[in-house]
């Protein structure tokens, strides 16, 4: 059973089982656990590579390997749901750089090196012979094809709800285990002297809008509103705001569009 904030919590005045929760635009958050190190992953996904892995949705798919921990349906009604930015320069991304000091020299890295030393031989030729006259030209620049820039530039996807203590009885109850679970899921949990376990990771689906495959929780957030009270040794507010951030740990390709719609 996931985790419906849509309909079974009080963020809302409208009351639970109302028809007017279905119509509320709902973000689906499930959250999964990392079993494995970051370092058998990350080989992992370089001998996927060797081997010529299958289709990209495989490829993704399989970049992380996780245990499913939660379904959560949160209220969605953020007004920015995308944003990002699109570069070209002179050098290799940074992305593809990594990918080279991993996997070896790319093509395109030895190419750009073969044009750079044709460049530099046209550039002495032109000197020899007199073609450049750098008592009227300061100085000169030879433009060459740019590089994409691969980068993760898409802005993170902020949630933002409120969870109220005073419309049910048992508000109380299930806003504070909810938001203790969460925050653990969110943490790293010390197994011994020596290892530590990570924070959760997510794929997120909100339907029309976005999909990411695989994300993490960059900022997280509750807050205290209203008047406060101390009951049973805890401080209970009339409502929470709840506020979580989540960003994609891949470049957001334009295959992700395919699964925006699907159902």
């Amino acid at each position: 059973m996931a985790v419906n904030i849509v309909e079974k919590y009080s963020w809302t005045s409208s009351p639970k089982g109302s028809p007017l929760r279905r119509e509320a635009p709902v973000a689906y958050v499930r959250a999964y656990e990392l079993k494995t190190s970051q370092l058998k992953q990350t080989i992992e996904g370089y001998t996927s590579i060797v081997k010529g892995a299958g289709s990209a949705e495989e490829f993704y798919k399989n970049l992380y390997k996780g245990e499913k921990l939660e379904d959560y349906h949160f209220p969605y009604f953020n007004d920015n749901f995308r944003s990002f930015s699109n570069e070209y320069a002179d050098t290799l991304s940074n992305v593809t750089d990594r990918g080279q000091a991993t996997v070896g020299r790319s093509l395109v890295e030895k190419g750009k090196e073969v044009a750079d030393n044709v460049l530099g031989v046209f550039a002495s030729i032109r000197e020899l012979q007199g073609t450049v006259d750098t008592s009227e030209t300061p100085g000169s620049y030879i433009e060459t094809p740019k590089f994409y820039q691969y980068a993760n530039t898409d802005a993170p996807l902020q949630i933002q709800f409120p969870l109220l203590n005073t419309v049910d009885p048992e508000d109380r109850a299930k806003n504070s285990e909810f938001i203790k679970k969460f925050i653990e899921i969110n943490r790293p949990r010390r197994e011994n002297a020596i290892a530590l376990s990570f924070p959760a990771i997510y794929k997120i689906k909100v339907p029309g809008l976005r999909f990411i495959e695989w994300a993490y929780l960059q900022d997280l957030s509750f807050d205290l509103l209203g008047t406060r009270r101390n009951i049973g040794n805890e401080i209970v507010p009339e409502a929470y705001n709840c506020s979580m951030t989540f960003k994609s740990l891949t470049v957001e390709v334009s295959n992700f569009l395919e699964k925006v719609w699907k159902n």
